[in-house]
């Protein structure tokens, strides 16, 4: 779903809706100086995604006017975290409604979709070690992306004896699991059996990405495992499995993250994909299972995950 805001369009769209109902002419008068077509092009598309819906205006049946939907009012807080993250890019913010904001979220769209920010989440590799461990894009496309997110600064080159230059994630790319969790929430809530699965490597990379980012209290100490249910690979298969991280940590940092969740962990925190949504994005427990020998420390965790993508997007911004 985060492509749909690979045209800025849509989110202009969107926040003009959010004054009320209007017809085609209103629309545009709202979102400034946009020919008719493409106006009509966009909303049509947020028509089919059932973010927009059509309500009669009058007595008239060809007097149509569009409003927001229930979909469409959360489709309006992904767009606020797109937003808020394009405003960090540590290159300076960039405006929404620009060439460069389509771009950045069209490079990390395509860096999600290819797990090609999996493979980058926990070290360094060259386009060459890349293309080995991502067998299923080919080589041209997957320079095409490791350009495109080098470009927009959500990985830059490290220094490496040797042929090849190695990649490795920016803190600004570790922010984009903020939106990207907001616009899987939104799947998993509106588009039903359509949602896309939730897939083993999704867990682990939006884990590995954020955890480096987490606050933790100066005495946190242990280790815990985090992890969420995933999606069948089959559609008509039933067995749900566990993927996620096992996390060090000592006074208070985290010290190393793998994904390697076998065996029998002395502290945890499990729960759905739901549940892990509304823990990470409202700071909700709900029916996030916590237990072991030391809970708080799953509880310091799992805190500092809401803290680090969403808690402090305010002081994020009032420093940029």
């Amino acid at each position: 779903m985060l492509a749909v805001f690979e045209s800025p369009l849509n989110g202009r769209v969107l926040r003009a809706h959010a004054e009320g109902p209007c017809r085609l002419v209103e629309l545009q008068e709202r979102i400034g100086r946009t020919a008719q077509t493409t106006v009509r092009a966009a909303v049509a598309n947020l028509l089919e995604i059932g973010a927009l819906r059509k309500r009669a205006v009058g007595q008239s049946s060809y007097a149509v006017a569009t409003e927001l939907s229930e979909a469409g009012e959360e489709m309006l807080f992904v767009a606020d975290e797109v937003q808020a993250w394009l405003a960090l890019c540590p290159q300076g913010p960039i405006d929404p409604d620009g060439d460069r904001a389509k771009e950045a979220v069209k490079a990390l769209a395509g860096g999600w979709s290819s797990t090609l920010m999996r493979a980058l989440a926990n070290r360094p590799f060259t386009l060459t070690e890349l293309a080995e461990v991502i067998p299923g894009v080919s080589y041209p496309a997957l320079e095409r992306r490791i350009a495109s997110m080098r470009a927009s600064g959500q990985i830059a080159p490290v220094r490496k004896k040797g042929r090849g230059t190695p990649y490795v994630v920016t803190d600004w790319l570790r922010h984009a699991v903020a939106p990207l969790c907001a616009a899987g929430r939104w799947e998993r809530r509106h588009l039903g059996e359509e949602s896309p699965p939730i897939t083993e490597i999704e867990v682990e990379a939006a884990f590995l990405l954020t955890l480096p980012l987490v606050p933790l209290p100066l005495l946190a100490e242990g280790s815990c495992v985090l992890a969420a249910q995933t999606d069948p690979v089959e559609p008509s298969a039933r067995d749900q499995r566990l993927a996620g991280v096992k996390v060090d940590v000592a006074r208070g940092e985290v010290v190393s993250s793998v994904a390697e969740i076998g065996g029998t962990p002395l502290t945890w925190a499990v729960g759905t994909p739901a549940t892990w949504f509304d823990m990470v994005i409202d700071g909700k427990l709900g029916d996030l299972r916590i237990g072991g020998g030391n809970p708080q420390l799953a509880l310091d965790l799992v805190a500092g995950l809401h803290h680090a993508l969403f808690g402090s997007r305010q002081q994020q911004l009032a420093a940029t």
